[in-house]
């Protein structure tokens, strides 16, 4: 027989804990494991041999001693290596199969190799012959979450062995299973090390320790060698001195870091779409961000275009002229004569916009009297020449005439101010509100106003009523001629001192409206970012609840090699799928908003082609900045502790 040095040399481990590390779960244990051996380690519950055999498995790196792997000192690693050297090396079998219920048998078992990089056929070949070694081939497309306990435990073997790891760990491997089927599964791992795979096994069945070539026993943490159960010795078919050192020092292949890459994010995307109520409510979330944002961007656009398509159009023909308050009419009526005389000057008019307390508009006497203003909308005083200078349509349409009396108390009502008052649909035709405590009688609507679409929501009375306000006169004129009329009219109204008139253009007006806008993206833009931050922190704590309940899934995923790095960039590419997904939700979301707000109002509804294109990348940064503390959370899971 050929002699092989020891697979595992451990020599005087000890393991604390507590504040001050006062407390040995192992002391002065130490064991030398030949290549080939089937060991069982037994004791009584809490007797330590769970946590010895954590430090075997490279599961805890808290321990105090020596330990070699072939000619390997363990303590010389860094946690990258160890968890390189654990995937190559070891098989993981434990009391409970920690298998994924979300996922398949075969998905199951793919998932050290997957976690190696390893290639799909590889994985396929490997995989498919586990799975027949352990009886499960039928089984390969079954969710985990069909299988009997017994064929759940049989599965872990499967994943344990896809890998052709050298050393098995088995951590009460039938402690759930009835006598027939915890045969079975060691009659499974009898196979496996006649193979040549060294067979390291936890257990406090007597009958279950008899299987193995020796025995050792564990009691308050102190290793007793006790003699051998069924005696083999090391098996001729053993393999040879671990290979270690190639392990440590191989490079990955491009392709190889490809595959694990393509698998991680495999891996996030199974996970979101396998918790579809968590994934769902994440993901609304962050819909109702980007929708707001989305939707706020496009309605801003489309009213935008809106108010910038009428300026546009005044620009070209009109002008206001502002009137100070306390003019007298003699001296407006003078000026609107000689306004009228200007060349290239068609019509004018004045309108005077009454304040809350000036107007206190209501629809019965009462609550006029009373002082309040329940009514919301405008009160705006105008003179007959304004119907024709804003293009203002009424019906019944004679009724604009009867503002060229003095004396009648009159109004017209906005076509959207009529059921606030409380007035039919009818053109309102007989009915009374009550202006600054006196009634006044509703003549007909105000049907159409595109120059000054706020008449729509006003209560329109004539101008001599309300003749010592501010007001301004509005001057159309012919196409073109709004700017040279704009210098001139100060000059024909006031030749000594032309700087005390204040007049107005449409095209100034659209450089006020090109602020407003800008104040107004920016609101909007606050409220969106509001919206993210409050959509990512609602991610973030969902996905750390979402942690806590997948801290075995995860640890199972550390002891078969899957590193920090990795258990991270997974639940980072999770939050990235999730942001991603609630982006394009609110992209959806969003414009259907605007295009319903834009169909009310009888607007061309315009896409926010900017927005909705930075939206996806948005979505994806907010995900993953959702994800950042629960990955960080996930990585630094002890899988030594999550794993019992």
């Amino acid at each position: 027989m050929t002699v092989s040095p020891p697979r595992l040399t451990l020599n005087r481990i000890q393991r604390r804990y507590g504040e001050s590390q006062q407390w040995f779960a192992i002391r002065e244990a130490s064991l030398i494991v030949e290549p080939g051996e089937f060991l069982a380690i037994v004791g009584r519950s809490g007797s330590g041999k769970s946590t010895f055999l954590n430090i075997i498995g490279l599961l805890d790196s808290q321990w105090e001693g020596s330990y070699k792997l072939g000619d390997i000192d363990v303590r010389s690693l860094s946690a990258t290596q160890i968890d390189r050297l654990r995937s190559a090396t070891y098989g993981f079998i434990f009391q409970s199969s920690y298998a994924n219920p979300y996922e398949s048998t075969e998905r199951n078992a793919t998932l050290a190799l997957a976690i190696q990089g390893a290639p799909l056929r590889e994985q396929s070949e490997k995989v498919s012959q586990a799975l027949e070694v352990v009886g499960l081939e039928r089984k390969a497309a079954a969710l985990a979450r069909s299988l009997s306990g017994g064929e759940r435990q049989r599965l872990a073997i499967a994943r344990a062995l896809t890998t052709n790891p050298s050393i098995i760990v088995a951590d009460e491997p039938t402690g759930n299973l009835d006598t027939e089927t915890g045969d079975q599964v060691m009659q499974a791992l009898l196979e496996l090390n006649r193979q040549g795979a060294t067979v390291i096994l936890v257990t406090h069945d007597a009958r279950i320790a008899a299987y193995a070539h020796r025995t050792v026993r564990m009691a308050d943490g102190i290793l007793e060698t006790t003699g051998a159960g069924a005696s083999v010795g090391s098996t001729t078919d053993a393999q040879g001195p671990l290979p270690l050192r190639p392990i440590l020092s191989k490079k990955l292949r491009r392709g190889t870091r490809l595959r694990r890459a393509s698998d991680r994010l495999t891996r996030a995307i199974n996970n979101v779409t396998s918790r579809p109520l968590r994934s769902v409510a994440l993901i609304a979330a962050f819909a109702l961000a980007f929708a707001g944002l989305i939707g706020a961007a496009g309605i801003g656009a489309t009213a935008s275009q809106q108010i910038a398509g009428r300026l546009t159009a005044a620009a070209r023909d009109e002008v206001r002229v502002n009137v100070p308050g306390g003019t007298a009419d003699d001296q407006a009526a003078l000026w609107l004569d000689r306004l009228d005389s200007l060349p290239h000057v068609r019509e004018v008019g004045q309108v005077a916009p009454l304040d809350a307390n000036t107007a206190r508009t209501s629809r019965f006497a009462f609550t006029s009297a009373s002082g309040n203003s329940p009514f919301q909308g405008s009160t705006v005083a105008v003179d007959r020449g304004l119907f024709g200078v804003l293009d203002i349509r009424t019906s019944p349409q004679s009724a604009s005439r009867l503002f060229s009396s003095t004396t009648k108390h009159i109004a017209l009502v906005g076509a959207e101010a009529r059921s606030q008052l409380g007035l039919s649909d009818s053109d309102g035709v007989g009915a009374e509100v009550w202006v600054n405590g006196e009634p006044y009688a509703v003549v007909g609507t105000i049907t159409s106003a595109p120059r000054e679409p706020n008449l729509l929501t006003s209560v329109v009375v004539p101008l001599t009523q309300f003749s010592t306000g501010s007001r301004q006169v509005v001057v159309r004129t012919d196409p073109g001629f709004a700017g040279p009329l704009a210098s001139a009219i100060p000059l024909a109204l006031s030749p000594a001192s032309p700087a005390d008139i204040s007049v107005e253009t449409a095209a100034e007006l659209r450089n006020l409206r090109v602020g407003v806008q800008t104040d107004l993206n920016g609101l909007l833009a606050s409220l969106a970012i509001a919206l993210l931050a409050l959509a990512i922190l609602s991610g973030a704590s969902a996905m750390f609840i979402s942690v806590q309940a997948r801290t075995q899934e995860l640890a199972l995923a550390r002891a078969v090699g899957l590193g920090k790095g990795g258990v991270a960039t997974i639940f980072l590419w999770e939050g990235v799928v999730i942001g991603l997904a609630g982006a394009l939700a609110g992209i959806a979301g969003g414009l259907a908003i605007s295009v319903a707000v834009a169909a009310l109002r009888g607007w061309t509804a315009i896409a926010p082609w900017e927005t909705i294109a930075i939206a996806p990348i948005a979505g994806a940064l907010c995900g993953a900045l959702a994800a950042l503390l629960p990955a960080a959370r996930a990585a630094h899971i002890d899988p030594a502790d999550a794993i019992r």
